[in-house]
């Protein structure tokens, strides 16, 4: 079995040498096409990255009269802490929000002077929401407009961090669009040359195959060369591709954000993501690079053989 193995290896391996030229263009498509695959993945990878650390920091928050006591407030959190949607509601006094509103403000010396001239507090309380997932604060939202304290709500900012999401969502499907189109295309393109490079080397050795039948060769044994010339194309690809995709977000992450060359905007957390990306998941992008080239020369080999060795 040992020696069926390797002989069918040497053979394989002197069929892609044979095809010279045609060996390094197909090796550059499946190249291309891994490389394309890796660096579509690392960017939507870091788009749902950013979604997601976006998501986390994402509330909307409850603005109430300011005649209400702090009692009557912290009731409306209790009713608003019920919904099923709430994870969690923050109590911000009149007093913590005039704090914060000074400090973020502290360069304005008109908002400053007016604060003082009015010489009491202008701010009513406010309650944070945070939510179990962001689909749900517009039910969140409808909930406390159509709630029995609705008249105490001064505003609910809803408004101001929906657009946020939506346009974050719709980029990354997006992306996640191009990344599955340009993936599965070059994936065809790449298998369709290899198909082709494959079906040249059996043409090339029709008679040796002839032969090989007329003293009783098995067909896998006939077969087994024709597979490792695929699997030889998919890994030498992928041996190219790993460090080539690794030099070019290493570049990309080093870049100027303003004339990145990222698809996609929010470029300066992405590089950002992207210097570490590589890095720290090295084992699971060989092993993935590895098997995806491995499977492309594998898939063109089997159709090649269906079609043109007929055993």
């Amino acid at each position: 079995m040992f020696a069926k193995l390797s002989r069918t290896f040497k053979s394989g391996w002197k069929n892609l040498i044979r095809n010279g030229s045609l060996a390094i263009a197909t090796i550059g498509v499946i190249t291309i096409t891994l490389f394309i695959i890796n660096v579509q993945g690392a960017t939507v990878f870091a788009n749902n990255t950013l979604l997601k650390e976006v998501e986390s920091r994402v509330n909307i928050s409850v603005y109430v009269n300011t005649e209400m006591s702090e009692a009557e407030t912290l009731k409306i959190k209790s009713e608003i802490e019920r919904y099923p949607e709430v994870k969690s509601v923050e109590y911000i006094s009149r007093e913590d929000a005039l704090a914060s509103f000074k400090e973020l403000n502290s360069d304005n010396e008109t908002i400053q002077r007016a604060i003082s001239e009015l010489g009491e507090n202008p701010l009513g309380a406010a309650l944070n929401i945070r939510a179990y997932n962001p689909d749900q604060y517009q039910a969140i939202s409808k909930k406390i407009e159509a709630s029995s304290f609705r008249e105490s709500v001064l505003e609910v900012n809803y408004q101001k961090y929906r657009g946020v999401i939506e346009n974050l969502n719709k980029e990354i499907k997006s992306n996640q669009r191009m990344a599955l189109t340009l993936g599965i295309t070059f994936s065809v393109i790449a298998i369709l040359i290899t198909f082709n490079s494959i079906r040249i080397t059996m043409y090339a050795h029709q008679k040796e195959i002839e032969i090989m039948r007329l003293v009783g060769a098995s067909n896998n044994y006939i077969r087994l060369p024709f597979l490792w010339e695929g699997i030889f194309y998919g890994l030498i690809a992928a041996i190219i591709a790993i460090p080539l995709s690794y030099f070019y977000l290493k570049i990309v992450a080093t870049g100027d954000a303003s004339g990145s060359v990222l698809p996609f905007s929010n470029s300066r957390f992405i590089q950002s993501f992207l210097s570490g990306y590589f890095v720290e998941n090295a084992l699971w992008i060989i092993s993935s690079q590895l098997f995806l080239g491995v499977l492309l020369g594998v898939i063109s080999s089997v159709l090649a053989i269906r079609k043109y060795l007929k055993i």
